[in-house]
C-alpha cells in the first residue's frame, strides 16, 4: 500500500518558483500532497534552491488565501501581500495540483500570531502579573476562538482541502524564540511552566463559573516567581521541583485550573471539527500531537482522539524514538490516523542517508502517512533522499 506522503511547503516558495517547476520536483519525489501554510507566523528562511530569494522574512500572522472579511468578527485578519487580484495562494495551488494528482491540505498555524496579539493584546495569553504574551492568543478568548472558527470555515469552503493540520491550536510555552528574546536570569523548567500559565480575564472568568480561585493562585504563582526572583534561587533543582513550587502544584486548584484549560483547548477543537466537517464533510482534522505522554499546548494525548480524526507525532530525534512515539500514539488514537513527521532539514537531518532509516522506522511503527518539513528549506539533495525513501530504496 502506497505511504501517505505530505510536504509542508510554503506559498512564497511556490510563487517564486512556480507550481509546474515546484509541483514536479513533489510529485516526482512520490509525494502525495503538498500541506501548505495558509496561516502563517514571521520568521527568516534560508531558501537554497529559491530563484528569487535566497533569504525570506515573511509576513507576521498573515493569511494566505482570499477571506470573506464579514465573516470574522471583532478581529480581522491580516491579508499577505501574496493574496492579489489575479489569485491567491490557497485557489492557485487548489487548480495546479490537480493536474498530478495531489491532495492539498492545509496548514493552520492557530494561537502563534503576534501581529494579532500586539493589535488585540486584550486577545493575548496574559502571565501572572497581567502582561500580555503578544506571541501567544488566547484559546479561552471568545474573540480569538470565533476569529478561528470563521477562518477554518471560510478556508475550506474556498477549495478542496483533503485535510486541515492545527498547528498550536492550545497554549504556547513562554520560552519561545521571540524577535530578539533576552532573559537574563537562569530560568529553570518550574519557572518556564510557571510562566507560561495564562490568566486573561476571559479564563478567570471561566475559572469564577467552575468554582475555581483563578485570581488567588494567579497571586500565589506572581508571588512564589517573585520570591525567587528576589532571593535569586531556583523552583526546580536535579531532584525536582522545590517544596513550595511541588506544594502549588499539588495544590487541588493549581490541579483544577490545569484541568480548565485542557478543557478549553479540546472544545476549541471540536468547535473546528464540527465547523469544517459541517461544509466539508470528507476532510480530515489532524491535530499535532507531543512526543511521548506528556501535556502539550493544554492538550493531552488522552483527549486527543475525543477531537481530531487524525494526529500528527512530533518530529522525533532519533529511529527509536520514532517507533516508540508512533506506538504510544496508535495506540491513544484508538484506531484513528496517526503520521509521522521528519524534520528534512539541518539540525535534524544533515545527511540525506538519515531519511530512508527514520521513513523505515516510522513505516515499522505502523503510521498511516509522514510529513516531512520543508520543501523550500530542504537541499534538492534532501528531496531526492524522500523519493528514494518513499519508493523503498536507499
Amino acid at each position: 500500500m502506497r505511504l501517505r506522503a505530505g510536504i509542508y511547503t510554503y506559498p512564497w516558495d511556490l510563487a517564486t518558483e512556480g507550481h509546474d517547476l515546484a509541483l514536479g520536483r513533489i510529485a516526482d519525489a512520490g509525494l502525495t500532497a503538498v500541506n501548505l501554510a495558509c496561516a502563517y507566523h514571521a520568521g527568516k528562511f534560508l531558501l537554497p534552491h529559491n530563484p528569487r530569494h535566497r533569504v525570506y522574512f515573511a509576513e507576521d500572522g498573515a493569511l494566505y488565501f482570499r477571506p470573506d472579511l464579514a465573516k470574522y468578527g471583532r478581529i480581522q485578519p491580516r491579508v499577505s501581500a501574496l493574496v492579489t487580484d489575479d489569485g491567491d495562494p490557497l485557489t492557485d495551488l487548489d487548480r495546479a495540483r490537480r493536474a498530478g494528482g495531489l491532495d492539498l491540505v492545509a496548514w493552520i498555524v492557530c494561537m502563534h500570531n503576534s501581529w494579532l496579539g500586539e493589535r488585540y493584546p486584550d486577545c493575548a495569553a496574559h502571565d501572572a502579573f497581567g502582561d500580555p504574551i503578544v506571541h501567544s492568543l488566547c484559546p479561552a478568548h471568545p474573540d480569538v476562538r470565533a476569529y478561528l472558527v470563521a477562518l477554518v470555515g471560510d478556508l475550506v469552503s474556498r477549495a478542496e482541502v483533503a485535510a486541515v493540520e492545527l498547528e498550536a491550536p492550545g497554549y504556547m510555552r513562554f520560552v519561545h524564540g521571540f524577535h530578539h528574546e533576552v532573559i537574563g536570569i537562569p530560568l529553570d523548567p518550574m519557572q518556564e511552566v510557571l510562566l507560561g500559565l495564562s490568566f486573561n480575564p476571559a479564563e478567570l472568568e471561566r475559572a469564577r463559573a467552575a468554582g475555581i480561585d483563578g485570581e488567588g493562585l494567579r497571586r500565589r504563582v506572581m508571588d512564589l516567581l517573585t520570591e525567587a526572583w528576589r532571593a535569586g534561587r531556583p523552583l526546580e533543582g536535579a531532584d525536582g521541583p522545590t517544596r513550595e513550587a511541588q506544594r502549588l502544584i499539588d495544590d487541588p486548584e493549581f490541579v483544577a485550573y490545569a484541568r480548565l484549560r485542557e478543557d478549553v483547548v479540546i472544545s476549541l477543537v471540536a468547535e473546528l471539527r464540527d465547523t469544517v466537517h459541517a461544509s466539508s464533510p470528507s476532510t480530515e482534522i489532524r491535530l499535532f500531537a507531543p512526543l511521548g505522554r506528556r501535556e502539550h499546548d493544554g492538550v493531552t494525548y488522552a483527549g486527543l482522539a475525543d477531537v481530531a480524526d487524525a494526529a500528527l507525532a512530533g518530529y522525533a530525534s532519533s529511529d527509536a524514538e520514532a517507533v516508540l512515539a508512533a506506538t504510544e500514539l496508535r495506540e491513544q488514537m484508538g484506531g484513528k490516523r496517526v503520521y509521522g513527521r521528519l524534520r528534512a532539514i539541518a539540525p535534524d537531518a544533515v545527511d540525506p542517508a538519515q531519511v530512508p532509516r527514520r521513513v523505515a522506522a516510522w513505516r515499522q511503527a505502523g503510521v498511516d502517512g509522514v510529513n516531512f518539513y520543508n520543501y523550500g528549506l530542504m537541499t534538492l539533495p534532501m528531496l531526492h533522499a524522500i523519493g528514494e525513501a518513499l519508493r523503498g530504496k536507499g
